[in-house]
């Protein structure tokens, strides 16, 4: 499987481990995010980077987890292909043109890694008080 492949899609690539805990919190919701924004030209691919777990424990972490998305089996050239990979899990989101658009490093909200999604795609995110680049409102005197 080459990015290449996906070229005119939104990709989210997610490197994680089957023993990473916050990985296991943020697979869930790259299941759902796959699901409701498939659609709109989003494409996660999962790369696991577990140096001792087997492809069987890796597909099996996948099952149950009910992963609609490919997983692949990585390793650290892979990682370094992306400039490296300090924090398990590491997202990149790759814009339609295959350019990196945004590192999501760790484990972030939901909605942050949903409006980081929405803006690669080109779908409006709403100002909110967390995302607001406006000054508030003054009182008068």
């Amino acid at each position: 499987m080459r990015l290449s492949d996906f070229r005119g899609k939104v990709v989210l690539l997610n490197f994680w481990a089957t023993w990473c805990g916050p990985c296991k919190i943020l697979t869930p919701w790259l299941v759902d995010l796959q699901n409701q924004y498939s659609p709109q030209g989003l494409q996660t691919i999962g790369v696991a980077l577990d140096e001792d777990a087997t492809k069987v424990e890796i597909a099996e972490f996948a099952d149950k987890e009910r992963v609609n998305y490919p997983v692949l089996i990585g390793n650290e050239r892979v990682a370094k292909t992306y400039g490296g990979v300090p924090v398990l899990p590491t997202s990149f989101i790759i814009g339609r043109d295959g350019r990196i658009v945004d590192i999501i490093l760790g484990l972030k909200g939901k909605g942050e890694i949903e409006d980081s999604i929405k803006k690669a795609l080109g779908i409006h995110v709403a100002n909110t008080p967390a995302t607001s680049t406006t000054e508030p409102a003054q009182p008068q005197k």
